[in-house]
C-alpha cells in the first residue's frame, strides 16, 4: 500500500480545484437542467424523507416524474409522505379610505398559509426516460494490498459492514437506524474501497446520536464523498474520475455557508479515518507476517528435527510467542538449525527469517505509541 505524501489541506485543495474544471464540463450543465425541475424541500421534510427511505436521492411528485420527465411510478410502490403548502384565497373586508378621505368597506383577497400531505417517489421507484445526470462509470483500478486493506477499513469502521445485492442501483448505504453498513458486492477493488470508505465517513459524520442524521442530504454527501476522497487520496488510490462529478452534483443543492461549515468535518473527519485505517492495515500486515513467519518457521525445524517440546502445536505457539516478543528461544532453534543445514541456500533462507523476527519484535511498539513518538 502506497502512502500519499500530501496533506490532508493538500488534498482538500485539489478536490476543490477539481470539482471547479469540472463544473465547466457540459455534463454538469445538463445535470443543472434536471436539478431544476425537482422542489427544494424544507429541513423538515428532508427529515421526513430520509426516516421513510434513507437511501433517496431525488424526490418528485407522480405528475412531476410523468410530465417532466415521461416517467412513471413502479407498479406496488409506496409513497413518501411529506408536508407541502397549499394556500388558499379568502375574502375579507377590510377599512379602506377612497381619494376624498372618506371611510368604506372594501372586500379583499387574502392569502393564508394552509399546508397537507402529499405523497412523493424517489427515482428509484420510477421507470421511464432516463435522466440526465452525472453518476459516473464505476471505478475499476486495482488497489495494492486490497484484502488487508478491505480488512483494515473493517476494523476502522464503528458499525458491522456487509457485501450484498443492492437491487435499488445504489453502491452501498449506511443505515443510521440500524446501525450497519451495506455495500454492493461484486464491483472491482477501487469502487469498493471508494464505496467503504464514503459509508464509513456517513457513520462517522451522520449517526442519529449526534443528529448528523437529520442534515439535509446534499450536506450529508458533500461531506461523505469529500472524506472518501482524502482518504483514498491519501492511501494513493485516485478517484477523482468518479468523486469530483459527485461532489459538484449534491454541492450544487447547497448553500455556499454550510459547505463551508463542512469543510471543517471533512478535514477533521478524514484525518481521523486515516490515521486508524494507516494503525489497523499496519495491524492486519504485522498479523499475516506472523502468520507466514510461523508456517515457515515451523516447516524448518520439523525439516531440521529440531525437537518441538518447547512449541505443543507448533504453528500456533511460534505465531503466539511471536506476537508476545517471547522469541530467544525461537531464534535459537532457528540458528541451530541453520548451522545444522548443509545446504547454503536453506541457511540464507533461515537467516532471512530470524531477521524478519527481529523486524517483527522491533515493531513491538505499536502503531498508537509510534505515532505519539512521531509527534
Amino acid at each position: 500500500m502506497t502512502f500519499s505524501n500530501m496533506s490532508v489541506e493538500e488534498i482538500l485543495r485539489s478536490l476543490e480545484d477539481g470539482i471547479r474544471d469540472f463544473m465547466q464540463t457540459d455534463r454538469y450543465k445538463d445535470y443543472l437542467k434536471a436539478v431544476c425541475r425537482f422542489h427544494d424541500y424544507s429541513t423538515n421534510n428532508i427529515a421526513l424523507i430520509t426516516m421513510q427511505k434513507p437511501d433517496a436521492t431525488l424526490v418528485a411528485g407522480y405528475s412531476t416524474w410523468k410530465n417532466a420527465f415521461n416517467r412513471s411510478v413502479k407498479k406496488g410502490e409506496k409513497g413518501i409522505r411529506i408536508i407541502a403548502p397549499c394556500p388558499v384565497q379568502v375574502e375579507k373586508e377590510k377599512d379602506v379610505f377612497d381619494a376624498y378621505g372618506n371611510l368604506h368597506r372594501e372586500k379583499q383577497k387574502v392569502t393564508i398559509p394552509r399546508f397537507r400531505c402529499v405523497s412523493v417517489f424517489d427515482v428509484s421507484q420510477t421507470e421511464g426516460d432516463r435522466i440526465p445526470d452525472i453518476d459516473p462509470a464505476e471505478l475499476t483500478a486495482e488497489v495494492e494490498d486490497y484484502g488487508s486493506f478491505i480488512k483494515a477499513l473493517e476494523m476502522t469502521s464503528r458499525v458491522p459492514v456487509c457485501y450484498t445485492e443492492i437491487e435499488d442501483g445504489s453502491r452501498g448505504y449506511y443505515d443510521a437506524r440500524a446501525g450497519k453498513i451495506a455495500v454492493k458486492s461484486g464491483m472491482g477493488q477501487s469502487q469498493t474501497v471508494k464505496t467503504l470508505i464514503h459509508e464509513i465517513a456517513h457513520s462517522y459524520l451522520h449517526s442519529r446520536e449526534d443528529g448528523g442524521a437529520l442534515m439535509p442530504s446534499a450536506t450529508k454527501e458533500v461531506e461523505a464523498e469529500s472524506v472518501a476522497y482524502t482518504v483514498c487520496s491519501a492511501f494513493g488510490i485516485d478517484t477523482s474520475e468518479y468523486t469530483f462529478p459527485y461532489v459538484t452534483a449534491w454541492a450544487s443543492k447547497t448553500e455556499n455557508d454550510a459547505l463551508k461549515e463542512s469543510m471543517d468535518r471533512i478535514r477533521e473527519n478524514a484525518s481521523d479515518i486515516i490515521h486508524t485505517v494507516t494503525d489497523r492495515f499496519r495491524e492486519v500486515k504485522r498479523e499475516a507476517e506472523i502468520e507466514d513467519i510461523a508456517s515457515e518457521t515451523a516447516g524448518i525445524m520439523v525439516e531440521s528435527g529440531i525437537t518441538l517440546q518447547l512449541f505443543g502445536e507448533a504453528k500456533d505457539r511460534i505465531k503466539e510467542l511471536i506476537s508476545d516478543g517471547r522469541t530467544l528461544s525461537l531464534t535459537l532453534n532457528l540458528r541451530e538449525a541453520a548451522e545444522n543445514a548443509k545446504d547454503p541456500l536453506n541457511k540464507a533462507d533461515i537467516a532471512s527469517l530470524i531477521d524478519r523476527i527481529n523486524c517483527i519484535n522491533e515493531d513491538r511498539n505499536g502503531p498508537e505509541n509510534r505515532r505519539e513518538m512521531e509527534r
